[in-house]
């Protein structure tokens, strides 16, 4: 190290010398804050340089050797590459008892410095923790032969810097730690009546502090466990133990606030039981307070609490190792309890949605409409499905300048004791029991038609009309005298359905006039019709734009027999058509799509 001086003296006095402040320049220690007998430790050795450019540094750096020892000592980062990428010219670390020295030249011929920055670290040394304590480290003066002195070298004069050191607490060898965990989950109930159960895990670990040098993990001969609970909301109802092993002793007492329980897992100490992964070592089953919960349709949190004042006397929450009792860590559980509402049975009345055709020209036509009925299926919420039914009652309304209702005609698969109800022009309804003595009930796990409503439209209101009507057909509860509701009779109580209205658009259809045997659509009835009509039905020849002029016998067929009569009328004296013949005319409910066959 004296060599180490000279060389120093030699290279700073050709850098010449300016003034400079000793706190414009600090060394530090950083390391961790704790750590366990037997871990090793790194401590850095750090720089901040808040002046001028620096040529070089020497420091020792000593440390608490009755309760760590220096193992190792390594450049820092920024000693690696100071020297323009490089390592230093001169790098001496020397390791000593009580602590190591650093000598370090930049660069001999002044090429390069260590500039102004911050966090500079220089050295990291490395140290094993020995015994239990507050240990230091610190810059020194006290190092080595001739002692080194801590300075930083700028513009060849030596500087002393500020220098701050660090503590590290070692911490001796922890005992086994264990915790206590008691689930957290969400529980439902039935909201209406608050009658609800469910069970929870209660789990042991065990803490791995291997890290710091404690043995895991480790066997236990037994627990003793307290665990309270709101009584205004939920009751234990039973305490299981499971254990991989039937233990020989366990006794649970259940209390209107919580439990306690008592385990020894061998009264000759054979089975022990370790937990070095958490274990369900019980199962806690609890009922729901309904006086409280009934009606409520909001989540309830409570807790399950860890408790060491249950019992006479108290039952303490402990872990035996090796004959003593340990207090472990606990962590207490949250239920959420969660009101479910099972619903009662759905039904659902349907109305149909179709399109029919009237005369357009006047206004006349009927049709008929199905009526739909259907049960929700909730039995995914819990609800019983299907259900029986014995009767309901419907009204439908319409518009009655459009349409009108003429009959109502029940289509269940039996004939009930009663169907009764009205028509009117502006809508219907019916009463249905399926059974006076109830030996007739109907379920609907699927869509029924229970109703098919025959309907006339109109003339006034439609007549002369060529554009499409779109009228409503919907469910109403005010038609009667009493006015008869829409409901489904279930176990003698009469539910209301969801209601799905129904439309109906009227399409008119305007006859258009023809000349029955003018097949071909040209200016008269000939035997070209007959030949026209072979052709379309034997050799795939052109089809007509009105069938009911190649229907020419009239006979509702459209066949061979049909150019025979026309070749017939022409050349063997044959019967003419039949009407309309000669004259064009119209027919009610004729589909000619053109005026073209009459010529």
């Amino acid at each position: 190290m004296k060599k180490f001086f000279g060389i120093l003296t030699a290279v700073f006095c050709f850098a010449g010398s300016t003034s400079v402040l000793a706190q414009d320049y600090l060394l530090y220690i950083t390391g961790p804050a704790t750590g366990a007998i037997g871990a090793s430790l790194d401590q850095s050795a750090n720089f901040d340089n808040n002046a001028e450019d620096v040529a070089g540094w020497s420091y020792g750096v000593c440390h608490d050797s009755a309760l760590m020892t220096l193992t190792d000592v390594v450049d820092g980062s920024t000693t690696e590459t100071v020297n323009n990428g490089d390592s230093p010219d001169f790098n001496q670390v020397n390791l000593l008892t009580g602590g190591y020295t650093v000598g370090v030249v930049v660069s001999f011929i002044g090429s390069a410095f260590l500039s102004s920055g911050t966090g500079y670290e220089l050295n990291v040394a490395t140290y094993t923790a020995d015994a239990e304590g507050v240990a230091t480290s610190s810059y020194c003066d006290t190092l080595g032969n001739p002692a080194v002195e801590t300075v930083i070298v700028v513009n060849g004069a030596s500087v002393v810097p500020v220098q701050n050191g660090s503590t590290v607490d070692i911490l001796g060898v922890p005992g086994p730690e264990y915790v206590f965990t008691a689930a957290t989950e969400t529980a439902p109930y039935d909201g209406t009546t608050g009658v609800g159960s469910f069970n929870v895990g209660i789990e042991v670990s065990e803490v791995d502090n291997s890290g710091a040098g404690a043995p895991f993990p480790n066997e236990t001969q037994g627990f003793s466990m307290g665990l309270s609970s709101d009584a205004s909301l939920v009751s234990v109802i039973g305490v299981t133990v499971t254990l991989p092993f039937d233990p020989d002793f366990d006794a649970s007492t259940l209390l209107p606030n919580g439990w306690t329980i008592g385990v020894v897992y061998s009264f000759t100490g054979q089975e022990t039981l370790a937990f070095p992964a958490p274990v369900e070592v019980l199962n806690v089953d609890y009922d729901t307070n309904s006086g409280t919960l009934a009606g409520n349709a909001d989540s309830t949190d409570t807790v399950l609490a860890w408790d060491d004042t249950l019992g006479v006397p108290p039952v303490e929450n402990v872990v035996v190792v090796g004959g003593a009792s340990l207090a472990p860590s606990v962590v207490d559980g949250t239920i959420t309890l969660e009101p479910e509402f099972v619903p009662g049975p759905e039904y659902t009345f349907t109305a149909p949605t179709q399109t029919e055709t009237y005369d357009g020209d006047t206004g006349e036509g009927c049709f008929a409409a199905g009526i739909v009925l259907v049960e929700v299926d909730n039995s995914a919420a819990g609800a019983d499905f299907p259900n029986e039914t014995q009767g309901f009652s419907m009204g439908l309304g319409n518009d009655s300048d459009l349409i009108e209702p003429t009959a109502v005609n029940v289509t269940l698969p039996f004939d009930p004791d009663f169907a009764e109800g009205g028509l009117f022009p502006n809508g219907w309804t019916l009463g249905v029991v399926y059974s006076f003595t109830g030996g007739s009930p109907l379920a609907f796990p699927e869509p029924l038609e229970v109703l098919n409503v025959d309907y006339c439209t109109i003339p006034g209101g439609l007549a002369g009309q060529t554009d499409p009507t779109e009228t409503a057909l919907t469910w109403v509860g005010n038609l009667g005298s009493p006015a008869v509701d829409n409901v489904v009779v279930v176990q003698g109580a009469s539910l209301s359905p969801s209601l799905e209205n129904g439309s109906i658009n009227l399409q008119p259809q305007t006859d258009i006039p023809f000349l029955r045997g003018n097949c071909n659509g040209d200016s008269g009835v000939n035997i070209a019709d007959g030949i026209w009509i072979l052709n379309e039905l034997f050799q795939n020849g052109p089809s007509g734009t009105c069938p009911e002029a190649c229907d020419i016998n009239s006979d509702q067929k459209y066949d061979a027999a049909d150019a025979i009569y026309v070749i017939y009328y022409r050349l063997l004296d044959g019967p003419p058509p039949a009407a309309p013949f000669p004259d064009c005319a119209a027919e009610p409910g004729v589909e000619c799509e053109a005026t073209s066959n009459c010529g």
